[in-house]
């Protein structure tokens, strides 16, 4: 008599099923930004899918010895805990996809926050470019004026020392005269 194929199928599930739990936990503790979370993911999908595909075929021996069981000797005790495995595998596939859709549903409303905190970041950065561009113009206008005013001051300073020494230079003259008058009057 040839091997049960089912048995196979089972522990091959059950392995499977044995492995999601750690799978499950790496990937609730690692850091979406990194990518390693990523790769978590996708292994956690790729074994989900393999899961449902083992599930599948355990399914559809079940449904033929149900059909045909007592043609090769299986109990029908045998057949219902057949049944009530693959109904207790299904739950826990159908409980971890709801899991993994509620975290990809958190990921994505923090991806969204993200995208609206990026967005208020680049308005505000925007706006401080602006103001600072602003602020560029209204100094240079600054420093053309305050470079007009140096220059009339410049120009004031420089009329105003060549007026003071040409009075400097006639009022000496007159005074040098003035002792000149006074050594030959005396």
């Amino acid at each position: 008599m040839s091997r049960d194929p089912y048995i196979d199928v089972k522990r091959e599930i059950e392995s499977t099923l044995s492995t999601l739990p750690d799978l499950l936990s790496a990937h609730g503790s690692s850091d979406p930004s990194c990518s390693t979370y990523y790769e978590i993911q996708e292994e956690l999908k790729n074994t989900l899918q393999i899961l449902e595909g083992d599930l599948e075929d355990l399914e559809e021996s079940v449904r033929v010895v149900e059909g045909m069981g007592d043609r090769w000797g299986i109990s029908p005790d045998e057949v219902g805990n057949r049944r009530s495995f693959v109904e207790r595998v299904k739950k826990d596939i159908r409980l971890l996809v709801k899991r993994q859709d509620d975290t990809l549903g958190v990921i994505s409303g923090t991806l969204h926050t993200l995208a609206s905190q990026a967005g208020l970041i680049g308005s505000e950065v925007a706006e401080q470019s602006e103001m600072l561009d602003d602020l560029g113009n209204r100094v240079d206008s600054t420093d053309t004026k305050l470079r007009k005013v140096q220059k009339s001051m410049s120009d004031f300073i420089r009329r105003n020392e060549e007026t003071k020494s040409g009075w400097c230079i006639g009022i000496l003259i007159v005074i040098l005269m003035i002792l000149l008058l006074l050594v030959i009057i005396t």
